[in-house]
């Protein structure tokens, strides 16, 4: 008898290592399937990595649905002309079958001090300081303007906060309209975020600005 476990014991840990081996195989071809499918769908993206949480995946796939997909980014272009230095993603409940949706996402993207000073072009030099983006003239009068980036409506824009001008500081409040719209027009819109996903936050650090968005339900027919 307790050779004929040891038999079944060594048959069940076989079964247990093929199942594995078939399962990884699995998992690594829709990971390519979707990694390819990202990459086609965000042309000009520097990089994509795509990893599908959770084991069984066999099990996932039979039932329509994976749990947990992670998808990481580097160079993403937005539709404002900005560039997204870092995206990652997370998927839950991604279907496997059309129509492809996935319940919920959570992205975090970043972007650097330097893809914004690319945005506004020479005229000015950006840094971020504290909770704002602070936007000087370059090689002119000594204006200085402090801008603040928020979120409304689930876009992205900065608000200005005060111009220091020959050292003297003036609140936005007292500005004329015109010339705080073309003030905040210097960062404006981050446009269109990856996936169609909304914005919830936008806060400044000493690297750039980092961007938090939400989505439900969100199609991915052309992902």
């Amino acid at each position: 008898m307790k050779k004929i476990l040891l038999v079944l014991a060594s048959i069940v840990a076989v079964l247990a290592l093929v199942a594995f081996g078939a399962d990884r195989a699995v998992a690594s071809v829709a990971q390519n399937t979707i990694n390819d499918r990202i990459s086609a769908s965000f042309p000009g993206v520097a990089s994509t990595s795509t990893r599908i949480d959770g084991v069984p995946v066999l099990t996932q796939v039979a039932r329509g649905s994976l749990d947990h997909v992670s998808v990481e980014m580097t160079g993403v272009p937005t539709s404002a002309g900005l560039t997204l230095d870092t995206v990652d993603v997370e998927l839950y409940g991604v279907s496997t079958a059309v129509p492809r949706t996935a319940a919920t996402v959570d992205a975090r993207a970043q972007v650097s001090t330097s893809a914004l000073q690319a945005k506004v072009g020479d005229r000015y030099v950006v840094r971020p300081e504290g909770d704002q983006l602070v936007a000087s003239l370059a090689g002119g009068l000594p204006i200085e303007a402090r801008l603040r980036p928020v979120v409304t409506d689930g876009k992205i824009t900065a608000e200005l906060v005060s111009v220091t001008l020959f050292g003297l500081s003036v609140e936005a409040s007292r500005l004329p309209a015109s010339l705080t719209e073309r003030i905040t027009a210097l960062v404006g819109s981050l446009g269109e975020l990856p996936l169609g996903l909304v914005a919830t936050s936008v806060t400044v650090n000493p690297a750039g600005v980092q961007i938090v968005a939400h989505g439900t339900e969100i199609p991915l027919e052309n992902v």
